[in-house]
């Protein structure tokens, strides 16, 4: 009895040294590579930027991205011009209904979502209430899936109001 005890034991043990070195998914976006801001449209009221931000799982087994979506951090005591939305989208698979259709991410892969962010003026022209933009974060939230238990985290893309500028140059704005 007492060898089937430690036999029983050791396959535990072995059983559970194998799944603790399995490891799990690691998801990183990589805001520092993300692409310029690039301006989608310009109205009189409104304008539309968009960058790309690539992500990978850096982890040693699959992973599944359940939910993403960004929240730009803009309140009104610090800019109060325009008010902000933005959405998110995989780039190999568009959408413009702002759902996020979960991806498994196999290891050491990743792929991009574009990031679109929206000012529309509050009062008069979206290029007078442009001009007086701050530093903006975007923070991407995402819910991994995996091997072990799932999670939320986020990471912060930074538009700056110099890159908001640089971006409108071509259209012949001027900050």
């Amino acid at each position: 009895m007492l060898f089937l005890f430690i036999a029983a034991l050791a396959v535990a043990v072995a059983l559970w040294l194998f799944v603790a070195r399995q490891g799990d998914a690691a998801f990183e976006f990589l805001v520092d590579q993300r692409t310029d801001l690039n301006l989608e449209e310009l109205t009189g009221d409104k304008a539309v930027f968009s960058t790309v931000v690539p992500f990978v799982n850096k982890g040693t087994q699959d992973g599944t991205i359940m939910d993403c979506f960004p929240r730009p951090l803009l309140p009104q005591e610090q800019y109060d011009a325009a008010a902000v939305s933005a959405r998110l989208e995989l780039e190999t698979r568009r959408r413009d209904d702002g759902y996020f259709e979960a991806l498994i991410v196999p290891k050491t892969t990743g792929n991009a979502v574009i990031v679109t962010v929206t000012f529309t003026a509050k009062r008069g022209d979206i290029r007078q209430a442009l001009a007086a933009m701050v530093d903006m974060p975007v923070e991407i939230y995402f819910q991994v899936v995996a091997r072990g238990k799932w999670y939320v985290s986020k990471q912060r893309v930074m538009m700056t109001a110099a890159e908001i500028a640089a971006a409108l140059a071509p259209a012949g704005v001027r900050q």
